[in-house]
């Protein structure tokens, strides 16, 4: 009896403890010439943990970066850098209209949302972002990239940060993605 109670109660703890976790990968880069320019797609998974939601939902913004590096292979030397880029991302509520907005600040573009999965799903699909003039990359080279999404904990409130960076809760970033071309 008591080992159907203690395996019921753990099956209840890492239920519990999963329906908080969060996760982010990213799943898809591509990236293509056009015109003079090299253009990127890249795809994530983002799911927030509850704290972050929580935050959110009281009024503190998250900041996310998308960050990309395109590198030369070379066969004598390590590889060289071509090119690399951060894009920030902000997702903010607002408690009177009930509504997500998702900002761009680089570029001053913002939508907004009904749900939080409608604004996530916009920041973890990224469309024909410019890395850099097509000259830079010659086409007899081979190149590898990288990419992840973040969470970035330093534009979070002063009095947020000491907890969010000792706290497994806060630390959302994905693993490199990497592909070649």
């Amino acid at each position: 009896m008591k080992s159907w109670l203690v395996i019921g109660l753990l099956g209840w703890f890492f239920g519990v403890a999963s329906l908080q976790a969060g996760e982010v990968a990213v799943t898809r880069v591509a990236t293509e010439v056009r015109g003079d320019t090299l253009y990127v797609d890249a795809d994530a998974r983002l799911e927030l943990f509850g704290a972050q939601r929580e935050a959110l939902e009281s009024g503190v913004p998250l900041t996310f970066a998308w960050e990309f590096v395109i590198e030369q292979e070379r066969d004598w030397l390590w590889a060289r850098e071509v090119a690399s880029q951060t894009i920030r991302a902000r997702i903010e509520y607002h408690a009177l209209s009930r509504l997500y907005r998702l900002v761009w600040p680089e570029s001053e573009e913002s939508a907004t949302f009904t749900s939080l999965v409608g604004a996530l799903e916009a920041l973890t699909q990224l469309r024909n972002v410019a890395l850099g003039p097509a000259g830079d990359f010659p086409a007899h080279g081979t190149y590898r990239g990288r990419a992840r999404l973040r969470l970035l904990l330093d534009t979070l409130p002063l009095p947020m940060r000491p907890r969010a960076y000792f706290s497994e809760r806060w630390a959302l970033a994905s693993e490199w993605y990497l592909w070649a071309f």
